[in-house]
């Protein structure tokens, strides 16, 4: 009689540990040597170039170590061989995350250009230094088992938030990368944070990771935003590709009142230098939708006066009239701006309120989680 079921029915090798992350994911640990993969352990062979690797790669670290100042201790590396399908070869994709300096970092060069892709003319490492702490969180985020969750920082977290709600509240241009509305919900978890010893961090992880997805957020935006360099985005609208409408535009925005040119501008004070603001997004939606609604009452309206007055007797006496005409054509455009209109409101509301504009942006974020991984031969 099974009275008891195991967490896996694998073997794992001495030494290491299976942890299931909170959002379904496996992942093995080592805790000894500080070190990650999510490859099957239990394969002998994979488990092979595991370990020829993780050799490899903290010999080389500890020799360097005295050099770069580092404290093992607060050092995690994360490893994930590969076969190499140009030359049949095993590839060694690696990075080790440094606690201490919130960074990542290679032994060997890397070249980082998908981690700075969001933004345009990086060239100081004080400005790269952003983009990096920014993927340090995300490894916070993928394996928390090991990372050191501190009152202090909790409380840099919170007091961040803070900032983030006040600067909302006090500015119309505010950069910070979430709503009032956001802010207060996440000020709420970080209040019901508990920190727990470090031998319970392998079980009690869950702090790690919200404290990685929130504190990715603010190192993402200040990277995007410039902090500390000369060329700083204080305002959310300030860009280095300002609009200019197109010849198409010009020529037809008169004769539809030049909405199609304040609803672009708008647009563009939303994509950012292609860096979506969900709050301006959200907004807009919801204005938009307004507006789709206001147009399908007023074209409902102006149809039932074009019916009414077409059906008068005597506005057909005489053949047809260049008033009985235009009443037709207002008629016919009236149908057609409801159809339209009704179409655009239902499409607006499957859209959702992030909309799949939005969503694109983050998924392509999502999708490039394992772009800072190093190829290493």
């Amino acid at each position: 009689m099974t009275v008891k079921f195991p967490m896996h029915d694998m073997a794992v090798p001495p030494g290491w540990t299976t942890v299931v992350h909170p959002q379904g994911s496996r992942y093995f640990v080592n805790a000894e040597r500080r070190t990650f993969t999510q490859m099957n352990i239990c394969d002998e062979e994979i488990y092979s170039d595991i370990r020829y690797f993780m050799d490899y790669l903290l010999r080389s670290l500890r020799d360097e170590s005295e050099d770069l100042e580092l404290d093992m201790a607060q050092v995690d590396l994360v490893i994930e061989p590969k076969v190499s399908t140009d030359a049949g070869t095993v590839v060694c994709c690696y990075y080790f995350a440094n606690h201490r300096d919130r960074c990542l970092f290679w032994l060997d060069e890397y070249s980082t250009e998908d981690i700075l892709s969001e933004c345009n003319g990086v060239e100081n490492l004080s400005h790269i230094r952003l983009a990096i702490q920014a993927q340090y969180w995300k490894h916070c985020d993928y394996f928390p088992s090991l990372c050191p969750i501190t009152q202090s920082l909790v409380d840099e977290v919170k007091d961040m938030l803070i900032y983030a709600g006040c600067d909302h509240l006090t500015s119309r241009h505010s950069t910070a990368p979430f709503d009032v509305i956001e802010t207060k919900d996440y000020i709420a978890i970080i209040d019901s944070i508990k920190v727990h010893p470090a031998d319970q961090r392998m079980q009690r992880c869950h702090a790690a990771i919200v404290i990685g997805r929130i504190m990715y957020a603010f190192s993402r935006n200040h990277f995007i935003n410039s902090h500390g360099e000369n060329c700083v985005r204080l305002a959310f609208e300030q860009t280095v590709h300002p609009y200019t409408p197109s010849l198409l535009i010009v020529i037809i925005a008169p004769f539809l009142f030049l909405d199609p040119v304040a609803l672009v501008r708008e647009l563009h004070t939303i994509f950012v230098d292609n860096t979506p603001s969900s709050e301006r997004w959200n907004a807009f939606n919801l204005n938009l939708n307004g507006q789709l609604q206001d147009s399908t009452l007023l074209a409902t309206v102006l149809l039932n006066a074009n019916v009414g007055f077409l059906a008068i007797t005597s506005v057909d006496v005489g053949g047809r009239s260049p008033i009985q005409v235009a009443s037709y054509m207002s008629l016919v455009s009236s149908l057609g701006s409801m159809i339209l209109g009704l179409l655009l409101a239902s499409h607006n509301r499957t859209m959702g309120q992030l909309g799949t504009v939005l969503e694109t942006f983050f998924y392509q974020d999502f999708v490039r989680r394992n772009a800072d991984l190093k190829g290493w031969p």
